[in-house]
């Protein structure tokens, strides 16, 4: 997130730091004790042997609790180069164990944008220079019409976020937000009607 707020810890309980040799490669969401929600693009067809799932923290610079996964299944339509269908689960080896940090986000019910309100994407930068602790903007979501004009090659199933501040527009493969390309692979997340519970209503894909 390139132009990011530090996020305090237990602010995204739901958020993980999916790790190949113990660096960040792609964010990820928590939906369940064992399952993990990403994106597909972030992987080859297979599982990486050295890869690993760290969780409950925002500070990559501080040994976080690593679980290690089980399986990987990729959308079976998932293109590699329109990024349709970019979505991934990880089967974690072992349940986790909730707690203020660690918490899983909830799926959403509809898919109309208009519902959503209060988004926001999370993530960590990978350049040396960057801050190792977790970043956060503020996202709104935008019309396909709108996103059209931006990406003319727009496929369906996709919808689109920009930062409030219209910084940028991004891409979402099956529904995703905008964000940094360090930051594929997390969720955006949005509540409705000032409530305060939070929803994944898409998986950040590009931007």
């Amino acid at each position: 997130i390139g132009t990011g707020t530090d996020v305090s810890p237990g602010e995204f309980p739901w958020l993980v730091s999916i790790q190949s040799h113990g660096k960040h490669i792609c964010g990820g969401a928590i939906i369940s004790a064992l399952w993990i929600l990403t994106a597909a693009h972030c992987f080859a067809d297979e599982l990486p042997p050295d890869l690993t799932v760290a969780v409950g923290g925002v500070d990559l610079s501080l040994p976080l609790e690593e679980c290690n996964p089980d399986s990987l299944i990729l959308h079976e339509e998932f293109n590699r180069t329109s990024l349709q269908n970019d979505i991934a689960l990880i089967l974690l080896s072992n349940p986790i164990e909730f707690s203020m940090v660690k918490i899983p986000i909830c799926l959403p019910f509809v898919c109309d944008t208009d519902t959503w309100q209060h988004c926001w994407a999370a993530g960590w930068e990978n350049t040396s220079a960057a801050s190792r602790v977790l970043q956060k903007t503020r996202m709104k979501l935008i019309s396909r019409e709108k996103c059209l004009k931006h990406i003319p090659h727009l496929m369906g199933g996709v919808m689109c976020a920009e930062t409030e501040q219209g910084e940028g527009e991004g891409e979402g493969g099956g529904g995703g937000g905008g964000g940094c390309q360090v930051d594929s692979g997390g969720p955006l997340v949005c509540s409705y009607w000032n409530t305060m519970k939070w929803f994944q209503v898409g998986i950040i894909s590009g931007g």
